[in-house]
C-alpha cells in the first residue's frame, strides 16, 4: 500500500466486515429501512462513519436480492478549514462518485452563536434542511445518514438528562416538509467497529474542522461515561442494543 499526502491509496475498496452487515442487513431488514425500488441518496460527509455506511450499501446493492438505487452527496456547507483535497483523496480512493451541493451555511450559523457555542445542533438543522429539499426535487424517497450506535446511545442519555423524556434515535424519521425518509442502517453498529475498519486499512477520514475542535461537548463527556459502563458490564453495546431497539441477538455471521 502506498500512501500520498498522507493518504493511503488502497489497491480494491475495502469492503465492510462480516459482523457489521450482519448489523446492516439486521437493521435494514427489522426497521424496513429500504425497500425494493427505493432511491437512496447517501450523506457523506467524509468522516468514518458516512464511509463505511457508503461501502456497506454498495455492498448491499451488489447481491441483488433487494433492488434498489443509491447515490453519494456531500454538502459543502463552506465551514472554514474543511480538508478538500484530502475529501477528494479519500473518496477516490474507496471510489466513491460523490456529487457535491454547494450551499453557504456557515455565513448563517456563525453569527448566531454565543461564545464557546458548539454548532452542531444549528448546522444539523439546516444540513438536513437542504438534504431533503435537493432529494424531494430530484426523485430520492430516502436520505441515509451514518449515525451508529453510540449515537443512539449517547443521543437517549442527553434526551434523558437534559431533556427529561425517553427518547432514543431513531431508526427511520420522515421529514415534515417533503416525501423524504431519514434512514439510519448503522444504527445497530458499534463506534468502535467502524474504528476498526478505518485502522485495519490505514484509511484517514476528513476531520470536521469546527465542530470537533470544541473542548468540551457533553456527548464526549458521555463517551467517558460509558467506558466507565463498559468496565463493569463488558457487554454493555449489546445490553443497549436489545434494550432501545429489541430483537434477537445479533445475527450470525455470514459466510
Amino acid at each position: 500500500m502506498s500512501a500520498h499526502a498522507g493518504i493511503p491509496l488502497v489497491s480494491a475498496p475495502p469492503a465492510p466486515s462480516k459482523a457489521v452487515m450482519s448489523l446492516v442487513e439486521r437493521a435494514v431488514r427489522d426497521f424496513a429501512l429500504i425497500e425494493p425500488g427505493d432511491r437512496v441518496a447517501v450523506a457523506i460527509s467524509g468522516g468514518k462513519d458516512s464511509l463505511l455506511l457508503a461501502m456497506a450499501l454498495r455492498a448491499l446493492a451488489r447481491r441483488g436480492d433487494l433492488p434498489f438505487t443509491w447515490h453519494a452527496i456531500h454538502l459543502d456547507q463552506h465551514q472554514p478549514g474543511f480538508a478538500r483535497e484530502q475529501f477528494d483523496r479519500i473518496t477516490a480512493a474507496l471510489e466513491i462518485e460523490v456529487e457535491v451541493i454547494a450551499e453557504d451555511t456557515w455565513s448563517i450559523v456563525e453569527p448566531q452563536l454565543a461564545p464557546g457555542q458548539i454548532p452542531c445542533a444549528l448546522c444539523g438543522r439546516l444540513r438536513r434542511g437542504i438534504l431533503n429539499r435537493w432529494c424531494a426535487e430530484r426523485g430520492f424517497n430516502k436520505l441515509a445518514l451514518g449515525h451508529h450506535l453510540d449515537d443512539a446511545v449517547e443521543t437517549f442519555f442527553l434526551n434523558l438528562l437534559f431533556q427529561r423524556r425517553l427518547d432514543p434515535l431513531k431508526p427511520a424519521t420522515p421529514a415534515s416538509a417533503h416525501p423524504v425518509t431519514a434512514i439510519r442502517p448503522l444504527i445497530l453498529v458499534e463506534e468502535r467497529r467502524i474504528k476498526a475498519w478505518v485502522a485495519e486499512h490505514g484509511l484517514q477520514p476528513v476531520p470536521c474542522p469546527v465542530c470537533d475542535g470544541f473542548p468540551e461537548s457533553r456527548r464526549r463527556d458521555l463517551k467517558q461515561l460509558f467506558d466507565g459502563f463498559g468496565a463493569m458490564q463488558p457487554d454493555l453495546h449489546a445490553s443497549v442494543r436489545e434494550a432501545l431497539y429489541g430483537g434477537p441477538a445479533p445475527l450470525p455471521v455470514l459466510t
